[in-house]
């Protein structure tokens, strides 16, 4: 049946055209640290939508997340979001944020400071350090036009409704929903033991994360030892946001091979040189002139 319906989803044209694709920049893969316990790593972003801003948080183990509307984008609104989340749901260990300045700046720090809370910066660029947020947010987006263009909701009920389901729904990594995992955590007569679905967890996500990093770093090396400076290359489209559009662009020729599993390309037709991870290309389906 799942068959049936995954086959059926990928012929539909309705949903190519709405469904956001989420395909963040390869970077140089290596195995971090994982939550031990549900609030040991919590990630905090803003998204966009039709003009609304909004604070969204996700607990890296339990995958529960946190949303909470602001009016405008400044630090004051964000210290006020940050500080509703501690008072509800609880203090973190550590919180994920960007170097954007409703972030960095001292009404956010400061409060993070009173509570003891560490904070990680991510790298510009790095799209994979906040790439569990990223993620949420094209599911979000998904929940909230089916909701909002299908039932006519206005854009509060919309967001509550979305939150609910997506908090309510197994989540394939953990088998569990985000708020069964929470209320372990927070309840001594909980059916779920959260020390065993933690420890789990933790040995899944790492073997995971190895598994990954060596199948990237076996593609990457794959495709560095096939091209050769002189050859014809697509690259990724960086600019995809919906399945109709195409996941590749070019042709692009490779000038140089550079190190780190990196390529120097130029695009044959505007001339435009650019610097890209060797796994981000692929050879053309047919025989260029």
């Amino acid at each position: 049946m799942t068959k049936m319906v995954a086959e059926e989803l990928a012929r539909c044209e309705v949903c190519a055209r709405a469904k956001y694709v989420r395909t963040p920049q390869e970077t140089p893969q290596m195995v971090t640290p994982t939550p031990e316990k549900p609030l040991d790593v919590v990630e905090a972003d803003l998204v966009f939508l039709d003009g609304a801003i909004r604070l969204t948080l996700i607990d890296r183990l339990t995958r529960f997340v946190y949303n909470y509307p602001l009016q405008v984008k400044t630090g004051k609104r964000v210290r006020e979001g940050l500080l509703l989340f501690l008072a509800t749901v609880g203090t973190p260990r550590t919180l994920v944020l960007d170097r954007g300045r409703e972030f960095d700046n001292f009404l956010v720090r400061s409060l993070l400071e009173e509570f003891r809370v560490k904070v990680h910066w991510t790298t510009p660029g790095h799209s994979r350090s906040h790439g569990m947020i990223e993620r949420l947010h094209g599911t979000l987006q998904e929940h909230l036009h089916i909701l909002r263009i299908g039932r006519g909701m206005t854009d509060e009920e919309a967001w509550a409704r979305a939150l609910l389901a997506y908090n309510s729904s197994l989540h394939s990594a953990t088998g569990y929903t985000p708020l069964e995992l929470m209320r372990a955590w927070q309840r001594e007569d909980s059916p779920v033991s959260i020390e065993y679905v933690c420890g789990e967890l933790v040995d899944q996500d790492d073997r995971k994360k190895r598994d990954r990093v060596d199948r990237l770093n076996n593609k990457a090396t794959d495709r560095w030892n096939r091209v050769q400076a002189g050859d014809y290359v697509f690259i990724k489209n960086w600019y995809r946001r919906r399945k109709t559009d195409p996941r590749f662009v070019g042709p692009y020729i490779v000038d140089t091979k550079l190190s780190r599993f990196r390529l120097k390309v130029k695009c044959v037709e505007t001339g435009h040189v650019r610097v890209i991870p060797a796994n981000q290309s692929r050879p053309p389906r047919a025989r260029l002139p």
